[in-house]
């Protein structure tokens, strides 16, 4: 189940909107909450997963759906919109793992992997939020590493899917 659900909204390289809210839920796994330190009493006074979903949906409009590891967050959002009747996602989408992977010399691309190497401080980690936060710094970092050929959002997806390897190696 979702327990939190965290977005930002970001248009030529800033920060222009953010979503944030806990879900209530009567129970959370022990594991869930030492990974993400969100415990049960935090989740009381929380609004329902549908009215959050209901939030976020008008939050993200049309916009184009990112997120690091973006099968397992599009899947579990979509099937969640669909749950409650809400249609089924159908944004555009793009994955930070892998645009990094064509444009950030590293030996791995999980984020927390990637939060270290590029010196992305920021608190809270595992919080749906936080990891937003993240991922549009990864976002941020990679752009910077396109072509200048790769000029709109839809060359920007499928550049993120071709199989071409193209890393601009940064720690020289």
């Amino acid at each position: 189940q979702i327990i939190e659900l965290g977005a930002v909204k970001y248009q030529n390289g800033k920060i222009i909107d953010q979503y944030e809210s806990l879900v209530y839920a009567k129970d959370i796994p022990i594991f869930i909450q030492e990974v993400t330190n969100i415990k049960p009493k935090m989740l009381e006074d929380a609004p329902t997963l549908k009215v959050v979903l209901e939030e976020f949906k008008i939050f993200l409009e049309d916009h184009v759906f990112v997120a690091h590891d973006i099968k397992f967050d599009y899947k579990f959002i979509s099937d969640s919109f669909e749950k409650y009747d809400l249609g089924k996602l159908e944004n555009r989408k793009l994955c930070t793992i892998d645009l990094a992977r064509r444009t950030i010399a590293a030996q791995r691309y999980g984020l927390d992997f990637l939060k270290e190497l590029l010196n992305i401080d920021i608190e809270n980690q595992h919080r749906a939020f936080s990891d937003a936060l993240s991922t549009s710094y990864i976002l941020t970092e990679s752009l910077k590493h396109v072509s200048k050929d790769i000029d709109t959002t839809e060359k920007l997806i499928d550049f993120s899917k071709s199989d071409n390897l193209i890393v601009n190696k940064k720690s020289e």
